[in-house]
């Protein structure tokens, strides 16, 4: 039996700074089942894909096209993933910002982790009533709490490996310590989230699209 090698930048990047986050995307496919997911900003975090069968990555990192397209990748997903059928993954060497062969409207959930204002140039690429999960790390979980297409609807907690999903206690959340209301050209300008009384680790929104 041949056996499967993790693949190195994954295993550099998530594995050996314990970051894999497989629990909060194990508990997002058991809460909303998603069947296909975008992941601007991704480089090389294919933990998604153990539980989600269709994903499309994106990044600028000039390393993503030669590590998506080793078979060896494909391999560990495949020995990792808990559905059924084969992993069905694009992967697009990119700025996220700039024109793409995707289709709008064509995801239910989009994640955006550590990357930008994925919320902003990316809301395109979800449904209606698709979900974005995004931290506040670069701000774009203020920026998408700020925007009126988004409505937050569950916060991500995180303790190590172990993560929680809750709906209570939402107005308790986004409530900046001096009062004030969030600096939207701040939080652009700084690429830097608003601090806040009570945080998740991430957010997740509902995009509700009014029809042109």
């Amino acid at each position: 039996m041949q056996k499967i090698e993790i693949p190195k930048l994954y295993k550099q990047y998530f594995i050996d700074k314990s970051d894999e986050r497989k629990e909060l995307f194990k508990k997002i496919n058991d809460l909303y089942k998603p069947q296909n997911c975008i992941y601007p900003g991704s480089f090389v975090h294919i933990s998604p894909s153990f539980y989600i069968r269709k994903m499309t990555y994106i990044d600028a990192d000039k390393r993503i096209s030669s590590f998506f397209n080793n078979e060896a990748v494909l391999d560990y997903i495949k020995l990792n993933k808990i559905y059924d059928g084969p992993p069905s993954i694009n992967a697009f060497q990119a700025d996220y910002t700039s024109n793409l062969p995707i289709n709008e409207s064509a995801f239910d959930i989009m994640f955006s982790f550590y990357a930008g204002f994925i919320s902003q140039s990316c809301k395109k690429y979800l449904k209606d009533m698709g979900l974005l999960v995004c931290n506040n790390s670069h701000g774009d979980a203020s920026i998408a709490y700020t925007d009126q297409d988004y409505e937050l609807i569950a916060v991500v907690k995180r303790y190590g490996d172990k993560f929680n999903i809750t709906d209570k206690d939402l107005d308790d959340y986004f409530i900046k310590k001096d009062g004030t209301a969030i600096d939207i050209e701040k939080v652009l300008n700084e690429m830097r989230g608003e601090n806040f009384i009570k945080k998740g680790y991430a957010y997740i929104f509902k995009i509700t699209k009014i029809p042109e």
